[in-house]
């Protein structure tokens, strides 16, 4: 039952997400009316995207120090609410401020349920089992990127689509009635007790926390500009009257994708290891974005092959990530570091989000910014070079 309700919860989470990008076009001639539709876009996009990640960072460490501290099932619990309520308040929004606000509220919850799905879900199973089963979860995320897309696809009213996927707030009150407190949170809170309390910021943690920090965020950087304007640039180069459902193919396929790469990371990562399969990934991602968008493919099977092929490979990639870092901390830090590790490259990602509007008219398209973005990649594997290997070993206590 847990599991099932994190990967609900999850996919709700991705659902929010992913919603905003298909129905940036309608937003931004909704409250930007009297600008060029274009500008309305790059506007809307940038300032929405930039405040939902800049809430994600923080919310997500911000609310795994809250988990660390009162235990993981009231943490939850806020988390789930905040991600799914402000789709509500979204859909009421009716001026630039309150759509910026709703979003970094919403950055907030949606941040904290990932960071703490992969927490509960590790420290929940066994050794054996544990990487399979985090892949499978962390892509439960992308799972909800299907609900976007076929919401968009199924009204063009962004408010009453917004108002529809608020229905899931149902899953917070869900919270309390099936999470129990994690057992080795309780035990580490009673050796605590009798201890020095353990900090994020302890010295022996300062490298694998900086290793973690650094192969999570350059990966973030990469994704977050396929997700956040893949949608935009194949609406751009669609056919006007083929423009709309392209996007929410693209979605649709998104999520589809990372969910076929989230069911083998496990595999690949207990295989070969977290460093070498967490390698695969960066390539894969890298390799097959500058395939697919600097070959001059118009909207076509081959485009969709590539678009699928990107999302495949960003899910395998996030599932190895999203296994590796519980593994890297003890529990009475986990939900902090954990946290932090998953987010603090979103900050990074945030000014990138914002300034990627810019750059499209410098680098002459969007096919060029994204792939700009997509060097990110290269850090993450010079990274893993510093790493070190938790493949086969228990979560430490």
């Amino acid at each position: 039952m847990l599991y099932i309700l994190a990967m609900t919860c999850t996919a709700a989470s991705g659902m929010a997400a992913q919603l905003f990008s298909g129905y940036v076009p309608r937003i931004a001639a909704s409250l930007l009316p009297g600008l060029e539709p274009s500008d309305a876009i790059r506007q809307v996009g940038s300032y929405g995207g930039s405040a939902f990640l800049f809430g994600w960072a923080v919310g997500a460490f911000a609310l795994g120090w809250v988990s660390d501290k009162i235990g993981r099932r009231y943490a939850y619990f806020m988390s789930v609410l905040l991600a799914t309520s402000c789709m509500l308040l979204i859909s009421y929004a009716d001026s630039m401020a309150m759509l910026i606000m709703a979003r970094a509220l919403m950055g907030v919850g949606v941040g904290s349920v990932l960071a703490q799905s992969v927490v509960m879900i590790s420290e929940a199973f066994p050794t054996t089992s544990r990487s399979i089963v985090v892949g499978i979860l962390i892509n439960a995320f992308p799972m909800g990127f299907v609900g976007a897309g076929l919401i968009t696809q199924s009204t063009d009213d962004w408010q009453a689509g917004y108002r529809l996927a608020s229905t899931a707030m149902f899953l917070a009150i869900a919270v309390l009635f099936v999470v129990r407190e994690s057992d080795m949170w309780r035990s580490s809170v009673s050796a605590a007790e009798s201890t020095t309390a353990l900090t994020v910021w302890h010295p022996s943690l300062r490298s694998d926390l900086r290793v973690a920090i650094v192969l999570f965020g350059s990966m973030l950087l990469g994704i977050w500009a396929v997700l956040g304007w893949m949608p935009t640039y194949i609406a751009k180069i669609s056919l006007p009257e083929h423009s709309q459902a392209n996007r929410s193919l693209a979605n649709i396929m998104f999520g589809i994708g990372n969910v076929a790469g989230g069911l083998f990371s496990g595999l690949l990562s207990n295989r070969l290891g977290r460093r070498k399969a967490a390698a695969i990934g960066y390539i894969g991602c890298l390799t097959t974005t500058v395939l697919t968008l600097q070959t001059g493919l118009e909207p076509s099977f081959l485009f969709f092959a590539g678009t699928f092929s990107i999302c495949v490979f960003i899910g395998l990639n996030q599932g190895i990530l999203s296994g590796y870092l519980p593994e890297l901390f003890p529990t009475i830090v986990r939900g902090a570091a954990t946290g932090l590790s998953m987010n603090m490259g979103r900050i990074l990602t945030a000014i990138g989000v914002f300034f990627l509007g810019v750059l499209v008219e410098h680098l002459g398209g969007y096919q060029n910014a994204i792939t700009l973005f997509a060097g990110s990649y290269i850090v993450g594997l010079l990274t893993l070079l510093g790493a070190r290997e938790t493949r086969g070993q228990d979560l430490p206590h």
